[in-house]
């Protein structure tokens, strides 16, 4: 067994840079999503039967389980997994790209084309090198990260993680408010839970000009969205994180009509797992002062959505370890906690891990929209350092894990 370096897999990544740019565009073009990505996993499945590398179809739905056993594996060699999610988002593409997306009112805007292909790009790399590796490597194609349920968690429910069972487990995410080909990394809890909260308030129609004869749910949306904030202000440790934030309002027809129902939708964003459960109590409680006070009648829709994201402390010092090896100290950072969400965190549940953010940005080409934004592109630059980086923390783990 010949030891590999670092510049071994930033050489075979180098080789692949136009076929992963042209994947990419491919995959950006044409955007499918949650649980509808069939056209996609078409094209995972031909590139890893390109790499004879053996798969289950029909994963989640549409997600595909590339397995790859290496040369020197044994039994009871390390299994680590590679993950790439593949689905897009419900929005109209603005970038103005040659390969901008084909299907109206869809669009890769959160940077899961690139995911994708630099998952296959790793699987590239790792076929090549088979025979020097002494464990098995698994590539998650993973659906619909966009959507509760959440494809990580279909995933697992399917299996994707036995047969054989992962040891650990990596992904990575485009960050483009950050340089291009700068990593950063963060153990312990890196992203928050999201809950998806929806309230409908009942009170009874009339005329705008007579509010005496009616019950208002206007009014009481009103000091609703207000009285929800203490939720956040007074019943969390000020040294925790926490987010409620209604981010649609809906109600009424005409300014002179009180309408017999106002419905709300939002979201709860938290990193401890205590007290985002006390916080669904604290939300009804509240809902029913107010709707007292206001005569109106409720309903509430708490629905549960991805769990905290926790990085292994080790995984996670392992993997940046690795980074530094092959992109040298200055491109890794250290990434501060954020209150989005990521349905990686279910792996993360089962096994150790860790996920960790990629630069895509430069101002120079433009590339500067933030993420779930409809001018959002990235840096294609990146797709060889991040099929490149990807395999070789894998590779690390399996040889020096």
């Amino acid at each position: 067994m010949r030891t590999l370096t670092p510049s071994d897999f930033f050489e075979a990544a180098r080789r692949r840079a136009p076929r992963l740019v042209e994947l990419r565009r491919t995959l950006h073009a044409n955007p499918e999503l949650a649980f509808e990505e069939y056209e996609t996993s078409a094209l995972v499945q031909s590139v890893l039967g390109e790499l004879d590398i053996e798969m289950r179809t029909g994963v989640a739905r549409t997600g595909v389980v590339g397995v790859l056993r290496g040369g020197m594996a044994v039994e009871g060699s390390r299994c680590v997994a590679l993950r790439g999610d593949m689905d897009a988002l419900p929005i109209h593409e603005e970038t103005g790209l040659p390969f901008a997306s084909r299907n109206a009112g869809k669009m890769h805007a959160c940077g899961h084309d690139s995911h994708t292909t630099m998952a296959l790009g790793a699987a590239m790399i790792l076929s090549e090198l088979r025979d020097e590796l002494p464990g098995t490597v698994k590539f998650l194609l993973q659906p619909s990260e966009e959507l509760l349920p959440g494809g990580a968690s279909v995933m697992i429910a399917d299996g994707a993680l036995d047969g054989p069972k992962v040891d650990a487990v990596f992904g990575q995410h485009v960050a483009p408010m950050v340089p291009a080909g700068a990593v950063g990394f963060h153990p312990g809890t890196m992203m928050a839970s999201a809950d998806e909260i929806y309230i409908t308030i009942r009170g009874k129609s009339g005329h705008a000009a007579m509010p005496q004869l009616s019950i208002d749910p206007v009014v009481a949306a009103c000091e609703l969205v207000i009285a929800l904030q203490k939720v956040i202000s007074r019943s969390i440790d000020p040294f925790q994180p926490g987010v409620l934030t209604i981010g649609k309002i809906e109600g009424g027809s005409a300014t002179n009509i009180i309408p017999d129902e106002v419905k709300l939708q939002g979201t709860l964003r938290a990193m401890n797992e205590e007290w985002r459960k006390g916080a669904h109590e604290k939300i009804e409680n509240i809902i029913k002062g107010v709707c007292l006070g206001n005569g109106t009648e409720y309903e509430l829709d708490i629905r549960l959505g991805y769990p905290a994201l926790n990085n292994d402390p080790w995984t996670t010092r392992f993997a940046q370890d690795a980074a530094r090896e092959m992109l040298g100290a200055n491109a890794v950072f250290d990434a501060p906690p954020m209150m989005g969400a990521e349905d990686f965190a279910y792996y993360l549940e089962k096994i150790p891990g860790t996920f960790w953010w990629i630069g895509a940005g430069t101002a120079e080409q433009g590339c500067v929209a933030g993420l779930h934004n409809p001018k959002f592109t990235i840096d294609e630059s990146i797709l060889p350092i991040g099929s490149a980086l990807m395999a070789w923390v894998a590779y690390r783990y399996l040889t020096q894990g």
